[in-house]
């Protein structure tokens, strides 16, 4: 009992530098969404796909968004043109998962999207690639708000949501939602993240042996996911000195795994 209560103390103190714990761990409480059945639409000018999705686990009511729509209650989303979307579901705490990446194809446009994660943490260098067949050639391509061109593979992406456009020769164009994962950064925890530790987070009275000590590898591994969160919202450290890319560096370190490399 006294080793429950020696811990319990320890996660209540952990980030008590003027914030408060937070309520809920979205990693391990939050929704699970799953993919169900997408229908493809009749043609590139035709909007009647559809795509289904069912959340499970976290805190009911959910609230489901297609891209950038307004949620809805409904996992079933309808009227849809060909296209890559990506659907998200918030749950009653607040915590938000996705599906990224789900191709609906047409009867007479069908295309395969090849995405390069982006394994450079500061530096973007995802890449993405449309082929398309079927349909009504020759296409155009382009990104975001640039310019129509032929060509198909767009590079020096970062980790993150894309507008690409493809439009046929008879000027029918297609949407193509796309996310860029992250890779694999191999950010380092000897050269990049204990020193940041060190001099930014472990100051007096904070986390330097009064509490958990982050520049000790166990403890910032077991409060990884706190840290980054903590690190984003800028609530961490409290005088909310790091640079932008310092929290890059440790989002990284984290989403790789938070290993002792």
């Amino acid at each position: 009992m006294q080793k429950l209560i020696a811990l319990c103390s320890l996660v209540f103190f952990l980030f008590s530098c003027g914030d408060d714990v937070e309520p809920v761990d979205c990693e391990v409480s939050g929704p699970v969404l799953s993919l169900g059945t997408v229908v493809d639409a009749a043609s590139c000018s035709i909007n009647n796909g559809s795509i289904k999705v069912t959340a499970t686990g976290g805190k009911e009511p959910y609230q489901y968004s297609l891209n950038d729509e307004l949620g809805q209650v409904s996992g079933q989303f309808d009227n849809l043109s060909a296209g890559i979307y990506t659907i998200f579901v918030k749950d009653g705490n607040g915590c938000i998962k996705s599906i990224d990446n789900v191709t609906l194809k047409a009867a007479d446009f069908t295309f395969d999207a090849n995405i390069v994660p982006d394994n450079s943490c500061l530096n973007g260098n995802g890449i993405v690639t449309i082929d398309v067949s079927d349909g009504n050639p020759p296409y155009t391509y382009k990104l975001g708000t640039e310019t129509f061109t032929d060509n198909n593979t767009f590079s020096g992406l970062s980790i993150g949501n894309y507008s690409i456009f493809i439009k046929d020769v008879n000027d029918c164009t297609t949407t193509l939602s796309v996310t860029v994962p992250r890779g694999f950064t191999g950010v380092s925890w000897a050269n990049e993240i204990k020193p940041i530790m060190e001099t930014s987070c472990a100051t007096s009275g904070c986390h330097n042996g009064t509490r958990p000590d982050l520049r000790e590898y166990k403890n910032a591994k077991f409060y990884a996911g706190q840290i980054k969160s903590k690190t984003r919202d800028r609530s961490m450290p409290r005088e909310g000195t790091l640079t932008q890319q310092q929290i890059d560096l440790i989002a990284c370190w984290v989403d790789d795994g938070a290993f002792e490399n």
